[in-house]
């Protein structure tokens, strides 16, 4: 996006999550991107950090500061994004005085709870200042797994075999484990329906498993989802663009090691492979494309999503397992490796997000 003056970007990151270290180091490639030169000329990175406590402090880290959690003890300023849309910017709380600093667009990279389940997003809107990537509502809907599956039945779009517990599910083994036993038996896999970064998932082989594995879900969120395991090979499509139009990446495959894809597999052991491009033939790749885009429109996505699907190996069914609106930006992240692979790099790929979200404001 070429402008004449530096746009400057509120970079937020952090949060009040499970995902709050995943979100710094995802931060941490965004101000470096928008500091290389073809970034740098167009936008003023501002980064705004939230605690783990829920402080937002306005600061001035260096990407590795800000990757390794260091920021915090860095030259901070409490701040708070002002809810009057004429104000459009951030009030500086600092020795008694309130200084408003402009800001043009927010980008949240903040993963997880109260950062991509529309919680932010709704705080942006009151402000009425532009911010990258989904909405509240495309937010909201596909951090809610539940929520999505039902969306996604409805467009006709394959998803894993499962159910759904609403109520006290820390409470329900035996209810859990005769409905397992009803539909497709074990292995089964527990996870919450509101949790990104694979957090609060379990491999369950028993009913003896199950009741720790609802537990563990359970402290994520009162809701749980309940399914199927299968052989299956893990494929991931990026999606780029708006409401009236979006594009799909190549397709990665996740080679594991393990059993599952687990946030220790992810972000601790570095034991997964990844496969950029998969190895699917054309007719299987180009479904797998066409259904991410149909996915992101039907759950009113905007900007960015990362689309996850199973491939059953003794099938060939597909199924969409999950769609993230605020995917990892690590140096081992799909979403920009899969885009980087499809020609862009990371400081073209977040100048187009940019444009996205000014464009999308520009037309209310």
């Amino acid at each position: 996006m070429k402008t004449t003056t530096k746009l400057r970007v509120a970079l937020f990151f952090g949060g009040v999550s499970s995902e709050h270290e995943v979100s710094c180091v995802s931060a941490s490639a965004w101000l470096r991107a928008l500091g290389q030169s073809s970034c740098a000329e167009q936008y003023e990175a501002f980064p705004v950090g939230i605690t783990k406590d829920g402080r937002w402090l306005a600061c001035h880290p260096t990407p590795e500061a800000m990757a390794d959690g260091s920021w915090e003890q860095g030259d901070c300023t409490p701040c708070v994004l002002s809810p009057d849309r004429r104000d459009h910017g951030l009030w500086l709380l600092k020795d008694g005085k309130a200084e408003l600093v402009r800001i043009d667009i927010c980008a949240p990279v903040m993963h997880g709870k109260n950062g991509e389940d529309g919680t932010i997003q709704g705080v942006f809107e009151l402000s009425q200042v532009p911010y990258v990537g989904n909405g509240v509502t495309g937010s909201a809907l596909c951090m809610d797994k539940i929520l999505t599956k039902k969306v996604l039945i409805q467009e006709g779009i394959p998803v894993t075999d499962g159910f759904d517990l609403v109520h006290n599910a820390a409470d329900s083994v035996d209810a859990a484990d005769e409905q397992i036993c009803k539909t497709f038996g074990y292995p089964v896999v527990v996870k919450p329906a509101n949790a990104g970064s694979s957090v609060g998932i379990t491999l369950v082989q028993d009913k003896n498993e199950l009741k720790t594995a609802l537990k563990v879900a359970a402290n994520e969120d009162r809701r749980v989802l309940v399914e199927k395991m299968m052989d299956i090979r893990e494929v991931e499509c990026a999606v780029l663009g708006s409401h009236e139009k979006a594009e799909a990446s190549c397709l990665g495959e996740i080679v594991k090691t393990t059993a599952m894809y687990d946030y220790d597999t992810k972000y601790i052991d570095d034991t997964a492979g990844l496969e950029i491009p998969a190895k699917l033939d054309g007719d299987l790749t180009e479904t797998i494309r066409g259904l991410a885009v149909r996915a992101f429109y039907a759950l009113d996505c905007t900007g960015l999503a990362r689309v996850d699907f199973f491939v059953e190996k003794n099938t060939g069914r597909v199924c969409l397992n999950e769609i993230n609106t605020l995917p990892g930006f690590t140096d081992i992240s799909m979403y920009p490796m899969l885009w980087e692979r499809s020609g862009l790099e990371n400081s073209v790929l977040l100048d187009r997000l940019i444009d996205f979200a000014m464009n999308e404001f520009g037309g209310r």
